[in-house]
Protein backbone atom coordinates (compact mmCIF):
# COMPACT_ATOMS: atom_id res chain seq x y z
CA UNK A 1 0.00 0.00 0.00
CA UNK A 2 -0.98 0.60 0.30
CA UNK A 3 0.06 3.16 2.52
CA UNK A 4 1.81 5.26 0.59
CA UNK A 5 4.38 6.96 3.26
CA UNK A 6 8.09 5.08 2.66
CA UNK A 7 8.97 2.91 5.97
CA UNK A 8 11.52 4.57 8.24
CA UNK A 9 14.30 2.80 10.18
CA UNK A 10 15.40 5.05 13.36
CA UNK A 11 16.98 8.22 12.02
CA UNK A 12 16.38 9.12 8.69
CA UNK A 13 17.60 5.83 6.55
CA UNK A 14 14.26 4.36 4.74
CA UNK A 15 13.68 0.62 4.75
CA UNK A 16 13.02 0.35 1.31
CA UNK A 17 12.79 -3.30 1.38
CA UNK A 18 9.25 -2.78 3.10
CA UNK A 19 8.11 -0.24 0.26
CA UNK A 20 8.91 -3.12 -2.25
CA UNK A 21 7.10 -5.82 -0.78
CA UNK A 22 4.16 -3.51 -0.25
CA UNK A 23 3.84 -2.29 -4.14
CA UNK A 24 4.64 -6.27 -4.97
CA UNK A 25 1.80 -7.28 -3.31
CA UNK A 26 -0.71 -4.60 -4.44
CA UNK A 27 0.56 -5.58 -7.91
CA UNK A 28 -0.20 -9.16 -7.14
CA UNK A 29 -3.72 -8.39 -6.40
CA UNK A 30 -4.51 -8.33 -10.36
CA UNK A 31 -3.05 -12.15 -11.22
CA UNK A 32 -4.60 -12.91 -7.97
CA UNK A 33 -8.04 -11.38 -8.20
CA UNK A 34 -8.33 -12.59 -12.10
CA UNK A 35 -7.61 -16.12 -11.01
CA UNK A 36 -10.59 -16.21 -8.55
CA UNK A 37 -12.66 -16.36 -11.56
CA UNK A 38 -11.50 -19.49 -12.51
CA UNK A 39 -10.25 -21.44 -8.97
CA UNK A 40 -13.37 -20.03 -7.00
CA UNK A 41 -12.07 -19.02 -3.95
CA UNK A 42 -14.62 -16.58 -3.00
CA UNK A 43 -17.73 -15.56 -3.64
CA UNK A 44 -17.89 -12.25 -4.82
CA UNK A 45 -16.65 -12.58 -8.65
CA UNK A 46 -17.75 -13.53 -11.89
CA UNK A 47 -17.22 -16.70 -12.31
CA UNK A 48 -16.55 -19.04 -15.35
CA UNK A 49 -18.02 -22.90 -15.03
CA UNK A 50 -17.12 -24.93 -13.95
CA UNK A 51 -14.08 -24.60 -11.81
CA UNK A 52 -10.82 -25.33 -13.16
CA UNK A 53 -8.36 -27.44 -10.72
CA UNK A 54 -5.13 -26.24 -12.01
CA UNK A 55 -1.68 -26.01 -10.58
CA UNK A 56 -1.39 -22.38 -11.87
CA UNK A 57 -4.53 -20.70 -10.92
CA UNK A 58 -4.21 -22.74 -7.28
CA UNK A 59 -0.49 -20.70 -6.88
CA UNK A 60 -2.27 -17.58 -8.43
CA UNK A 61 -4.79 -17.73 -6.07
CA UNK A 62 -4.42 -20.15 -2.83
CA UNK A 63 -0.77 -19.69 -2.54
CA UNK A 64 -1.39 -15.81 -2.66
CA UNK A 65 -3.86 -16.03 -0.48
CA UNK A 66 -1.61 -17.70 1.99
CA UNK A 67 0.74 -14.74 2.96
CA UNK A 68 0.18 -11.88 0.79
CA UNK A 69 -2.55 -9.37 2.77
CA UNK A 70 -0.84 -11.22 5.97
CA UNK A 71 2.35 -9.64 5.33
CA UNK A 72 0.79 -6.41 4.60
CA UNK A 73 -1.11 -6.35 8.02
CA UNK A 74 2.82 -6.72 9.91
CA UNK A 75 4.08 -3.90 7.49
CA UNK A 76 1.21 -1.89 8.49
CA UNK A 77 2.11 -2.54 12.44
CA UNK A 78 5.24 -0.46 11.68
CA UNK A 79 3.87 1.86 10.03
CA UNK A 80 1.68 2.34 13.21
CA UNK A 81 5.22 3.03 15.46
CA UNK A 82 6.16 5.50 12.75
CA UNK A 83 3.52 7.37 12.39
CA UNK A 84 2.84 7.91 16.72
CA UNK A 85 6.28 8.97 16.54
CA UNK A 86 5.67 12.01 14.85
CA UNK A 87 1.78 12.42 15.88
CA UNK A 88 -0.61 12.71 18.95
CA UNK A 89 -2.93 10.10 19.39
CA UNK A 90 -5.84 12.36 18.24
CA UNK A 91 -3.42 12.93 15.35
CA UNK A 92 -3.12 9.38 14.59
CA UNK A 93 -6.51 8.72 14.21
CA UNK A 94 -8.16 11.51 12.18
CA UNK A 95 -4.61 10.44 9.87
CA UNK A 96 -6.50 6.84 9.77
CA UNK A 97 -10.06 8.16 9.28
CA UNK A 98 -8.55 10.07 5.69
CA UNK A 99 -6.42 7.65 4.52
CA UNK A 100 -8.66 4.10 5.42
CA UNK A 101 -12.71 5.34 5.55
CA UNK A 102 -12.47 8.03 3.05
CA UNK A 103 -11.42 5.59 0.35
CA UNK A 104 -14.04 3.23 1.65
CA UNK A 105 -16.77 5.55 1.39
CA UNK A 106 -16.13 6.83 -2.14
CA UNK A 107 -15.72 3.18 -3.38
CA UNK A 108 -19.01 1.78 -1.77
CA UNK A 109 -20.48 4.92 -3.25
CA UNK A 110 -19.57 4.77 -6.75
CA UNK A 111 -17.05 1.59 -8.18
CA UNK A 112 -18.91 -0.93 -5.38
CA UNK A 113 -22.16 -0.31 -7.32
CA UNK A 114 -20.72 -0.40 -10.72
CA UNK A 115 -19.03 -4.10 -10.26
CA UNK A 116 -21.98 -5.10 -7.91
CA UNK A 117 -23.99 -4.64 -11.41
CA UNK A 118 -21.80 -6.78 -13.56
CA UNK A 119 -22.00 -9.54 -10.57
CA UNK A 120 -25.71 -9.13 -9.90
CA UNK A 121 -26.30 -9.72 -14.04
CA UNK A 122 -24.24 -12.47 -14.82
CA UNK A 123 -24.54 -14.80 -11.24
CA UNK A 124 -28.15 -13.32 -9.78
CA UNK A 125 -30.21 -13.21 -12.77
CA UNK A 126 -30.36 -9.19 -12.50
CA UNK A 127 -31.96 -7.90 -15.71
CA UNK A 128 -32.60 -3.98 -14.80
CA UNK A 129 -30.50 -0.96 -15.65
CA UNK A 130 -27.64 0.18 -13.33
CA UNK A 131 -29.74 2.48 -11.69
CA UNK A 132 -32.59 0.35 -11.10
CA UNK A 133 -29.64 -1.96 -9.45
CA UNK A 134 -27.79 0.85 -7.49
CA UNK A 135 -30.53 0.98 -4.45
CA UNK A 136 -30.11 -2.75 -3.95
CA UNK A 137 -26.33 -2.82 -3.84
CA UNK A 138 -27.45 -1.27 -0.14
CA UNK A 139 -29.78 -3.79 0.18
CA UNK A 140 -27.88 -6.70 -0.11
CA UNK A 141 -24.30 -5.17 0.64
CA UNK A 142 -23.25 -8.47 2.24
CA UNK A 143 -23.94 -10.58 -0.71
CA UNK A 144 -21.61 -7.66 -2.75
CA UNK A 145 -18.91 -7.64 -0.62
CA UNK A 146 -20.20 -3.75 -0.19
CA UNK A 147 -16.12 -2.75 0.17
CA UNK A 148 -14.69 -5.12 -1.74
CA UNK A 149 -10.80 -5.23 -1.85
CA UNK A 150 -10.60 -2.29 0.52
CA UNK A 151 -12.16 -4.51 3.29
CA UNK A 152 -8.05 -4.45 4.14
CA UNK A 153 -8.43 -0.86 4.95
CA UNK A 154 -11.28 -0.97 7.09
CA UNK A 155 -10.16 -3.58 9.07
CA UNK A 156 -6.78 -1.92 9.52
CA UNK A 157 -8.80 1.33 10.62
CA UNK A 158 -10.29 -0.61 13.67
CA UNK A 159 -7.16 -2.65 14.56
CA UNK A 160 -5.66 0.78 14.48
CA UNK A 161 -8.29 2.25 17.02
CA UNK A 162 -8.48 -0.92 19.33
CA UNK A 163 -4.31 -1.59 19.37
CA UNK A 164 -3.98 2.61 19.80
CA UNK A 165 -4.01 2.17 23.62
CA UNK A 166 -1.42 -0.37 23.63
CA UNK A 167 0.53 1.33 21.45
CA UNK A 168 0.86 4.40 23.42
CA UNK A 169 1.70 2.04 26.91
CA UNK A 170 4.26 0.05 24.78
CA UNK A 171 5.67 3.60 22.97
CA UNK A 172 5.88 5.25 26.65
CA UNK A 173 7.74 1.98 28.07
CA UNK A 174 10.53 1.48 25.56
CA UNK A 175 12.56 -0.69 27.52
CA UNK A 176 9.40 -3.79 27.57
CA UNK A 177 10.18 -3.42 23.74
CA UNK A 178 13.45 -3.92 23.59
CA UNK A 179 13.33 -6.79 26.38
CA UNK A 180 11.11 -8.58 23.95
CA UNK A 181 12.85 -7.89 20.87
CA UNK A 182 16.10 -8.75 22.32
CA UNK A 183 14.48 -12.58 23.24
CA UNK A 184 12.95 -12.64 19.53
CA UNK A 185 16.37 -12.24 18.48
CA UNK A 186 18.15 -14.81 20.02
CA UNK A 187 18.77 -18.12 17.78
CA UNK A 188 15.21 -19.27 16.74
CA UNK A 189 12.90 -17.40 19.35
CA UNK A 190 11.21 -15.48 16.31
CA UNK A 191 9.94 -18.20 15.43
CA UNK A 192 7.92 -18.34 18.82
CA UNK A 193 5.00 -15.93 17.44
CA UNK A 194 4.22 -18.23 14.61
CA UNK A 195 2.78 -20.50 17.48
CA UNK A 196 0.21 -18.04 18.36
CA UNK A 197 -1.33 -17.64 14.88
CA UNK A 198 -1.14 -21.55 14.60
CA UNK A 199 -3.34 -21.77 17.47
CA UNK A 200 -5.63 -18.83 16.84
CA UNK A 201 -6.05 -20.66 12.83
CA UNK A 202 -6.17 -24.07 14.34
CA UNK A 203 -9.17 -23.00 17.25
CA UNK A 204 -11.14 -20.62 14.95
CA UNK A 205 -10.74 -21.29 11.23
CA UNK A 206 -12.83 -23.97 11.41
CA UNK A 207 -15.75 -22.25 12.65
CA UNK A 208 -14.85 -19.24 10.91
CA UNK A 209 -13.52 -20.09 7.44
CA UNK A 210 -13.32 -16.15 6.50
CA UNK A 211 -15.76 -13.96 4.99
CA UNK A 212 -14.28 -10.19 5.08
CA UNK A 213 -17.61 -8.42 6.23
CA UNK A 214 -15.24 -7.51 10.18
CA UNK A 215 -18.38 -8.80 11.81
CA UNK A 216 -18.39 -12.24 12.87
CA UNK A 217 -14.70 -12.83 11.24
CA UNK A 218 -13.08 -14.02 13.89
CA UNK A 219 -10.06 -16.32 12.38
CA UNK A 220 -8.78 -13.81 10.35
CA UNK A 221 -9.34 -10.86 12.76
CA UNK A 222 -7.35 -12.56 15.38
CA UNK A 223 -4.66 -13.81 12.84
CA UNK A 224 -4.25 -10.07 11.36
CA UNK A 225 -4.69 -8.57 14.27
CA UNK A 226 -1.55 -10.44 15.88
CA UNK A 227 0.73 -9.34 13.31
CA UNK A 228 -0.24 -6.35 13.11
CA UNK A 229 0.97 -6.18 16.94
CA UNK A 230 4.03 -8.25 16.19
CA UNK A 231 4.85 -6.06 13.42
CA UNK A 232 4.58 -3.17 15.86
CA UNK A 233 6.70 -4.47 18.50
CA UNK A 234 9.22 -6.13 15.61
CA UNK A 235 9.51 -2.78 13.37
CA UNK A 236 11.61 -1.60 16.29
CA UNK A 237 14.59 -3.64 16.18
CA UNK A 238 16.73 -3.69 12.98
CA UNK A 239 18.37 -6.75 14.19
CA UNK A 240 15.10 -8.33 14.22
CA UNK A 241 14.87 -8.17 10.38
CA UNK A 242 19.03 -9.28 10.47
CA UNK A 243 17.65 -12.40 12.12
CA UNK A 244 15.09 -12.58 9.35
CA UNK A 245 17.59 -12.00 6.31
CA UNK A 246 20.26 -14.39 8.05
CA UNK A 247 17.90 -17.75 8.38
CA UNK A 248 15.95 -16.94 5.40
CA UNK A 249 16.82 -19.95 3.63
CA UNK A 250 15.64 -21.59 6.73
CA UNK A 251 12.03 -19.95 6.69
CA UNK A 252 11.68 -20.42 3.14
CA UNK A 253 11.83 -24.15 3.13
CA UNK A 254 9.82 -24.07 6.04
CA UNK A 255 6.98 -22.27 4.19
CA UNK A 256 7.93 -24.03 0.67
CA UNK A 257 7.33 -27.42 2.47
CA UNK A 258 4.25 -26.62 4.60
CA UNK A 259 2.45 -24.71 1.34
CA UNK A 260 2.79 -27.76 -0.92
CA UNK A 261 1.49 -29.65 1.78
CA UNK A 262 -1.36 -27.16 2.90
CA UNK A 263 -2.47 -26.88 -1.13
CA UNK A 264 -2.36 -30.37 -1.60
CA UNK A 265 -4.37 -31.51 1.33
CA UNK A 266 -7.25 -28.73 0.80
CA UNK A 267 -7.30 -29.54 -2.97
CA UNK A 268 -6.27 -32.80 -4.19
CA UNK A 269 -6.02 -35.13 -0.61
CA UNK A 270 -9.06 -37.50 -0.79
CA UNK A 271 -7.91 -40.03 1.57
CA UNK A 272 -8.37 -37.72 4.37
CA UNK A 273 -11.82 -37.86 5.25
CA UNK A 274 -13.52 -34.47 5.05
CA UNK A 275 -14.74 -33.10 8.36
CA UNK A 276 -13.50 -31.25 11.30
CA UNK A 277 -10.09 -33.02 11.36
CA UNK A 278 -9.27 -32.00 8.01
CA UNK A 279 -10.04 -28.35 8.67
CA UNK A 280 -7.96 -28.43 11.78
CA UNK A 281 -5.12 -29.86 9.68
CA UNK A 282 -5.28 -27.49 6.84
CA UNK A 283 -5.30 -24.53 9.13
CA UNK A 284 -2.35 -25.87 10.57
CA UNK A 285 -0.83 -25.56 7.70
CA UNK A 286 -1.89 -22.35 6.69
CA UNK A 287 -0.59 -21.06 9.95
CA UNK A 288 2.62 -22.54 9.91
CA UNK A 289 3.43 -21.83 5.61
CA UNK A 290 2.03 -17.97 6.13
CA UNK A 291 4.46 -17.17 9.19
CA UNK A 292 7.69 -19.17 8.10
CA UNK A 293 6.70 -17.14 4.25
CA UNK A 294 6.16 -13.86 6.08
CA UNK A 295 9.74 -14.62 7.69
CA UNK A 296 11.34 -15.21 4.63
CA UNK A 297 9.70 -12.72 2.22
CA UNK A 298 10.94 -10.05 5.10
CA UNK A 299 14.29 -11.72 4.92
CA UNK A 300 14.59 -11.96 1.29
CA UNK A 301 14.16 -8.42 0.39
CA UNK A 302 15.77 -6.99 3.50
CA UNK A 303 18.89 -8.53 1.31
CA UNK A 304 18.52 -8.17 -2.36
CA UNK A 305 15.59 -5.38 -2.34
CA UNK A 306 16.90 -2.36 0.03
CA UNK A 307 17.66 0.16 -2.58
CA UNK A 308 15.50 2.81 -4.26
CA UNK A 309 15.21 3.71 -7.67
CA UNK A 310 12.86 5.87 -9.81
CA UNK A 311 10.66 2.51 -10.30
CA UNK A 312 9.90 1.96 -6.73
CA UNK A 313 9.57 6.02 -6.20
CA UNK A 314 6.46 5.66 -9.14
CA UNK A 315 5.11 2.29 -7.95
CA UNK A 316 4.25 3.78 -4.27
CA UNK A 317 2.97 6.95 -5.57
CA UNK A 318 -0.01 4.83 -7.98
CA UNK A 319 -0.03 1.69 -5.75
CA UNK A 320 -3.00 2.83 -3.59
CA UNK A 321 -5.00 4.01 -6.29
CA UNK A 322 -4.10 0.70 -8.39
CA UNK A 323 -5.46 -1.16 -4.83
CA UNK A 324 -8.56 1.20 -5.35
CA UNK A 325 -9.38 1.04 -8.92
CA UNK A 326 -7.94 -2.83 -10.30
CA UNK A 327 -10.32 -4.56 -8.64
CA UNK A 328 -13.31 -2.86 -11.06
CA UNK A 329 -11.48 -2.73 -14.01
CA UNK A 330 -10.74 -6.88 -13.59
CA UNK A 331 -14.67 -7.35 -13.46
CA UNK A 332 -15.31 -5.34 -16.57
CA UNK A 333 -12.45 -6.94 -18.41
CA UNK A 334 -13.48 -9.83 -17.54
CA UNK A 335 -17.09 -9.62 -18.27
CA UNK A 336 -16.61 -9.29 -21.57
CA UNK A 337 -13.76 -11.88 -22.08
CA UNK A 338 -15.46 -14.89 -20.43
CA UNK A 339 -17.98 -14.40 -22.72
CA UNK A 340 -15.33 -15.18 -25.96
CA UNK A 341 -14.00 -18.92 -26.51
CA UNK A 342 -10.75 -18.07 -26.18
CA UNK A 343 -8.48 -20.63 -23.45
CA UNK A 344 -8.79 -19.75 -19.81
CA UNK A 345 -5.03 -19.12 -19.20
CA UNK A 346 -5.48 -16.65 -22.54
CA UNK A 347 -8.15 -14.76 -21.03
CA UNK A 348 -6.29 -14.69 -17.31
CA UNK A 349 -3.52 -12.89 -19.79
CA UNK A 350 -5.40 -10.75 -21.13
CA UNK A 351 -7.00 -9.64 -18.17
CA UNK A 352 -4.17 -9.51 -16.63
CA UNK A 353 -1.54 -7.32 -19.11
CA UNK A 354 -5.04 -5.34 -19.79
CA UNK A 355 -6.03 -4.10 -16.05
CA UNK A 356 -2.37 -2.95 -15.98
CA UNK A 357 -2.32 -0.71 -19.09
CA UNK A 358 -5.78 0.49 -18.37
CA UNK A 359 -4.77 1.63 -15.46
CA UNK A 360 -1.72 2.89 -16.16
CA UNK A 361 -3.54 5.15 -18.39
CA UNK A 362 -6.04 6.06 -15.93
CA UNK A 363 -3.84 7.38 -13.54
CA UNK A 364 -1.57 9.17 -16.09
CA UNK A 365 -4.59 10.74 -17.69
CA UNK A 366 -6.85 11.08 -14.92
CA UNK A 367 -6.00 10.20 -11.40
CA UNK A 368 -3.01 11.99 -10.89
CA UNK A 369 -3.88 15.00 -12.50
CA UNK A 370 -7.29 15.40 -10.03
CA UNK A 371 -6.87 16.78 -6.86
CA UNK A 372 -9.92 14.72 -5.88
CA UNK A 373 -8.40 11.54 -6.56
CA UNK A 374 -4.85 12.68 -5.24
CA UNK A 375 -6.52 13.06 -2.03
CA UNK A 376 -8.39 10.08 -1.61
CA UNK A 377 -5.92 7.57 -3.13
CA UNK A 378 -2.96 9.22 -1.78
CA UNK A 379 -1.10 10.19 -4.98
CA UNK A 380 1.73 12.81 -4.34
CA UNK A 381 1.35 15.37 -7.50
Amino acid sequence: MIEQKQILRKGTQREYFLDWIKVSVVLLLVPYHTAVSFSHIGHAYIYIEPKIDSWFYILMSDFLNLWFMRILFFISGISVYLGLRKRTPKEFIVERFKRLILPIIFLVLTIGPLSGYVLATTRYGFTGSFFAFYPQFFLKLHQYLFWAQLWYCGYLFVFSLIGLPLCVFLKERIGIVEKINGFLAKKYNILLPGVVIVIFEMSLRPFFPGYQSLIGDWANEAVYVSLFIFGYIMGQSKDIFHVMARHSKLYGTIGAISSLVYLYVKRFCSFIPEGYGKEVLVAMLWGIAAYALILFILGFAKTHFYKNSPLLAYLSNSSFALYVFHYAIITFINFFLLKSNMNHYLVWGLTTISTYLVFTLLFECVLKRSSFFCYICSIRK
